[in-house]
């Protein structure tokens, strides 16, 4: 019986229906005041109220895949699950630190930044106007430790760029995921380099399930302003690293096929995209459909023919599970295809959820696996 299947979701509602239906019923019965009829009616109150948290959360858990099957739910409880290693391409370094010609942003010298813009806890938040897609957003950043330090004024560093999932806003990965101090351990521990996070907002309009893409003209042009627009305000706002290799991506789910959308098509500023429950074609929700299905634009936007047809030099860091049918499909297609000058590095799970306490705890990883193979991430000696 699937945990997200109609048999058991349906025998969850009867049994909330059944137990309802049993107290209205019984409770006149136990109208008593002594101690076996008040201990009688406090469980029956109990049993139906814990039927209708069973039944609301079996029904978001089939919608949102928290738990994609039984053996997903035991592995959270007991903290395991089986898990495979793929690498599919040529190597990631290679991938990675192969030059690229095309468009990027160019750092310059740079301005100091205004007195109080900076929060304590190193969170600069700004409003930026990207003049390439005419789109306003707010972008978080996160300096990393010593960035401010007045003897590493001339220290340039790298960029993580990272994108939330959807439903989400830009801190996701500073504050849920705490992004910014598995990265201080990683350095800590001469795994990384210290590096900018960036975080844009990604749903524009608000609550819009935009997938991060170019619409058709007079929809949002959430990817150059998130690919060209976003950068090009780093590289002139702070100091960082003008090379490719200084540049990668990283998301979950939805922010996950981000991150492989702007790696992928824009290899000469990304070199590397650390991708987590995440897949690599569009999935929009109901009410946004930004170009029609058989348009250029949903040609460009399938990773899986890309891939095929013609594959970046790109390094690629996935997750994806057996069980979580959001990501896997087009997930195990990439593997399938995936051939030089990219290169794709996969942990795939047996059983594992579409949630953050699957991905929270592959990021000490990932970080590793970035800083061992792309030269803008490496930790400096």
């Amino acid at each position: 019986m699937s945990l997200t299947g109609p048999l058991f979701l349906g025998l969850v509602v009867a049994a909330t229906v059944a137990s309802f239906v049993a107290l209205v019923v019984l409770w006149p019965r136990l109208a008593g005041s002594d101690l076996s009829h008040v201990a009688a009616r406090a469980g029956l109150l109990l049993g139906v109220n814990a039927l209708v948290l069973l039944t609301a959360a079996t029904q978001v858990n089939a919608q949102f895949l928290f738990f994609a099957d039984w053996g997903d739910l035991l592995g959270a409880l007991g903290g395991t699950a089986a898990t495979t290693r793929v690498a599919r391409g040529t190597s990631a370094s290679e991938a990675a630190n192969k030059p690229v010609q095309g468009p990027s942003a160019v750092a310059g010298e740079t301005p100091q930044l205004p007195a109080g813009a900076i929060g304590p806890d190193g969170v600069v938040t700004s409003t930026v106007t990207g003049p390439l897609s005419g789109i306003t957003g707010t972008v978080v950043v996160q300096l990393p430790f010593g960035y401010t330090d007045p003897a590493n004024t001339s220290v340039r560093y790298p960029v993580i760029e990272a994108f939330q999932g959807y439903p989400g806003g830009p801190t996701q990965w500073i504050r849920n995921m705490n992004l910014g101090g598995v990265m201080a351990d990683a350095v800590n521990a001469q795994r990384m380099r210290p590096a900018l996070i960036v975080a844009p907002q990604i749903e524009i309009p608000r609550g819009v399930d935009t997938e991060c893409v170019d619409g058709s003209p007079g929809r949002p042009q959430l990817e150059t302003w998130l690919t060209q627009d976003v950068p090009d305000w780093v590289a002139r706002t702070f100091r960082v690293q003008g090379a490719r290799s200084s540049w990668a991506t990283i998301g979950l789910s939805a922010g996950g096929w981000c991150a492989a959308m702007a790696a992928m098509l824009h290899p000469a500023q990304y070199s590397a995209a650390i991708v987590m429950g995440g897949y690599f074609r569009p999935d929009f929700g109901p009410f946004y459909e930004p170009y029609p299905s058989s348009s250029p634009l949903a040609a460009r936007y399938n990773l899986v023919s890309l891939a095929d047809r013609s594959p970046p030099p790109v390094a690629l860091w996935i997750e994806t599970s057996h069980a979580d049918p959001l990501s896997y499909g087009s997930s195990a297609q990439l593997l399938k295809t995936a051939r030089p000058p990219l290169s794709v590095t996969a942990t795939v799970l047996q059983h594992a959820g579409h949630r953050i306490g699957v991905w929270e705890g592959l990021v000490p990883g990932a970080l590793a696996w970035l800083g061992s193979n792309v030269a803008g991430f490496r930790p400096s000696r």
